[in-house]
């Protein structure tokens, strides 16, 4: 018993040396990225490069194969320390639709981690102002739902802003009922974010019939409306709670299980190509047999996939329409250049509103650190 106390006693010790060694390495890298960035700050250069980032990651991740910590999770590790490494190039300030703990704050988390400087905002168009005056270096805005749809108001301010999409997050939406009464029976008014209560709709006609549903400008605006009585409860992410010191009366009451959000990063400057990006722009045509057919049978000539097709109506025009499209590729590319350039001639107007890399569903650091609206 006593050898094996002294075995594990020097194992220990050994994990405590290579921890040292490790972190020493760490910040030795995190002193040359800090160098990295005053290069970068002197000669105007973006703070992201997304190609570099991934040769980074593809090169360990294949040195990797057949060691103790596979590729995918030296990468995960690795995703982790470019994050804190690039904050501390420059710690990013990112604006998000507030208060903290809506879905916006844990897309932000989910791109920036724990090293973002985040500013909660009151409403989208103070996102993007803020963002567009300089008082924020990103702004976080969600741009669809899998089941509710476009954000319109979302579309309205892309169409007359000159900040670029970045990025993209994908998160999945996970529902809660939570309350001061933890009895569902005394529950009378239920409030939360329209479309957190469109998307539990379903439960609340089935174990709340006749409540009275009140809108509000957040899941997490929602609960500062919440009596001592227990009268009220509002929909949101579970870890909601520990912020209002609330009950959870119900789990999972979504819909449907496979709702996600996809949220748009908003800069000042455009994302150089990743390898695997995805290009928004939008446009609008004239009121002519075959001008829409016009604007799009570029992306088919030029074998370029759409991916997203949205119209909306354009601001103080009715019956006209603004149309927004996603399609493979970043801007930059021959193809989707050539595209695009086709797609202009036959528009009434048109912009390009930035390349990202497409993102698969997202579950990292948000999971851990909590918040969704």
């Amino acid at each position: 018993m006593i050898e094996k106390t002294e075995l594990l006693r020097d194992l220990r010790a050994r994990i405590d040396e290579l921890d040292d060694e490790i972190l020493e390495i760490i910040q030795r890298r995190a002193a040359v990225s800090i160098e990295i960035g005053q290069v970068k700050k002197r000669h105007a250069l973006p703070v992201v490069d997304r190609a570099r980032e991934k040769a980074v990651l593809d090169r360990l991740t294949l040195k990797s194969q057949g060691r103790p910590l596979n590729g995918e999770t030296v990468r995960e590790i690795y995703s982790t320390i470019i994050r804190a490494c690039r904050a501390a190039q420059a710690p990013v300030r990112v604006a998000f639709l507030g208060p903290a703990g809506t879905y916006s704050h844990a897309a932000a988390l989910n791109q920036f981690g724990a090293l973002g400087l985040y500013q909660p905002q009151d409403d989208l168009a103070a996102v993007f102002r803020e963002v567009e005056e300089g008082r924020a270096d990103l702004g976080v805005v969600p741009f669809e739902n899998s089941i509710e749809g476009l954000v319109g108001q979302t579309l309205d301010l892309l169409g007359n802003t000159r900040l670029k999409a970045r990025n993209m997050v994908t998160l999945k939406i996970s529902l809660a009922l939570m309350s001061r009464n933890p009895d569902l029976a005394a529950i009378k008014r239920v409030s939360s974010h329209p479309q957190a209560l469109a998307q539990a709709r379903g439960w609340l006609s089935l174990n709340l019939p006749g409540v009275e549903l009140i809108a509000a400008a957040s899941t997490a605006a929602a609960a500062t409306l919440l009596d001592e009585a227990g009268a009220g409860a509002i929909i949101g992410h579970p870890a909601l709670g520990d912020f209002h010191n609330l009950g959870l009366v119900a789990e999972n009451i979504e819909d449907q299980p496979h709702n996600q959000t996809f949220f748009l990063v908003m800069g000042t400057e455009h994302s150089t190509p990743s390898g695997r990006d995805r290009t928004l722009c939008w446009f609008s045509v004239p009121h002519r047999s075959g001008s829409l057919y016009s604007c799009l049978q570029p992306m088919a000539d030029n074998g370029v996939n759409m991916t997203r097709l949205h119209s909306r109506p354009l601001p103080g025009q009715p019956w006209a329409y603004r149309f927004f499209l996603e399609v493979d590729g970043h801007f930059s590319e021959d193809r989707v250049a050539r595209a695009l350039d086709e797609l202009k001639k036959s528009a009434e107007s048109f912009q390009v509103l930035g390349s990202y890399e497409a993102q698969d569903l997202a579950s990292g650091p948000a999971e851990a650190l909590m918040v969704r609206t």
